[in-house]
């Protein structure tokens, strides 16, 4: 998934679940949607932290 820090988790999931589809020519599976899913917010989450956050690692 490219890193373009969407606004939302939702946001993120919705552009990589098109992603995959554009990717993969099909829609993900329930598998892969679920992993698909954890992995896009994990790496959200990480991306928000590291926005949030000054390169000496305190708060902004």
């Amino acid at each position: 998934m490219p890193h373009t820090h969407a606004h939302s988790k939702a946001e993120a999931c919705h552009e990589a679940l098109e992603e995959f589809e554009a990717t993969h020519h099909h829609a993900p599976d329930a598998h892969e949607k679920a992993a698909l899913i954890s992995k896009t917010i994990r790496e959200w989450e990480h991306e928000e932290v590291d926005a949030t956050h000054t390169p000496d690692g305190q708060p902004s």
